[in-house]
């Protein structure tokens, strides 16, 4: 079977403690590019218009991918685009619409974003109908630039994140009644999330398939007794459960099923948060590594 991905950095984690220098940033993405396997990265939003021409030329002489995410800068300013409080969700959706024209500065094909944290079962409902509201307003501005769409990451409803778009079944069902006013809405699919929502991978995986705009490899602690438990956007391996073995899964599993095909091969990133501590470039190869070995194993077992 073709290989429904290609590899993806995703730079805003693995080069975390860089996030607020946008010129350390752009050498990455420089760097990034010049690795040669990469055919995607994913970035916070740039401010800087020099900056953001720049990491734009260089994604388009490589032929590269450029994925953006809304999360961080919203919730710098404590926005939340699923809110119940009307006035705080408008300010909210008018600021990710700023930040759509933003996006397209870089090239950003896929902007990315995350639901606020669930109000409980109640009031779910009108949550969700106020984030859809958001999403379609948001889209009306991505409608302006051709081959952007938007995705959604579900996360997890009770471990950890406890945010209203979760679980996988729920999320499709409410996903595709919006993409009836919000046609270019996908899903961002991460593994970490579906487990500590105590979901099997494979069967999430099937649900989403025909909405799936990428895949995280993201690990996490599925124990609640024990320490760590929770989506800490940890390394991959014990004790964890994302082991080789079972990125491979998750990746046959997808590469199997009917995914979006107007959007071709999608992206594939190894999402893992870096310290000041840590050695940011040697913690880039070891993910890289990993999801070298994870592609190449997927691919024997077929």
């Amino acid at each position: 079977m073709t290989n429904q991905f290609y590899p993806s950095a995703h730079i805003a984690e693995l080069f975390f403690p860089l996030s607020n220098d946008e010129n350390a940033l752009m050498e990455v993405v420089r760097k990034i590019a010049d690795i040669g396997y990469y055919r995607g990265f994913e970035t916070g939003i740039i401010h800087r218009p020099k900056i953001a021409k720049t990491i734009r030329a260089v994604a388009e002489q490589n032929d590269m991918h450029v994925t953006q995410w809304l999360t961080f800068e919203l919730l710098k300013d404590n926005l939340n685009l699923s809110s119940l409080d009307s006035n705080l969700r408008e300010r909210s959706i008018k600021r990710a619409c700023e930040l759509v024209h933003l996006a397209a500065e870089c090239g950003t094909t896929k902007l990315s974003l995350v639901s606020g944290s669930d109000p409980g079962d109640t009031l779910r409902q009108e949550a969700k109908n106020g984030f859809g509201e958001a999403l379609i307003r948001i889209g009306e501005v991505v409608r302006q630039y051709p081959g952007m769409l938007i995705q959604v990451e579900p996360l997890d409803r009770f471990a950890h994140k406890c945010q209203l778009i979760g679980p996988t079944d729920e999320t499709v069902e409410w996903m595709r009644q919006l993409r009836v006013d919000c046609p270019h809405l996908y899903l961002a699919w991460d593994s970490a999330h579906v487990a500590l929502n105590e979901e099997n991978l494979a069967d999430s995986l099937a649900q989403a398939a025909t909405l799936i705009s990428q895949l995280h490899l993201a690990n996490a602690i599925l124990d609640p007794r024990a320490q760590g438990y929770g989506d800490y956007h940890m390394k991959f391996g014990e004790p964890g459960f994302l082991t080789p073995a079972t990125a491979a899964h998750i990746i046959k599993t997808a590469n199997a099923l009917p995914l979006p095909g107007e959007l071709g091969p999608i992206s594939i990133a190894v999402e893992m948060r870096t310290t000041e501590h840590d050695d940011l470039w040697d913690i880039e190869r070891q993910c890289r590594a990993f999801l070298q070995g994870a592609l190449a194993a997927a691919q024997l077992e077929d």
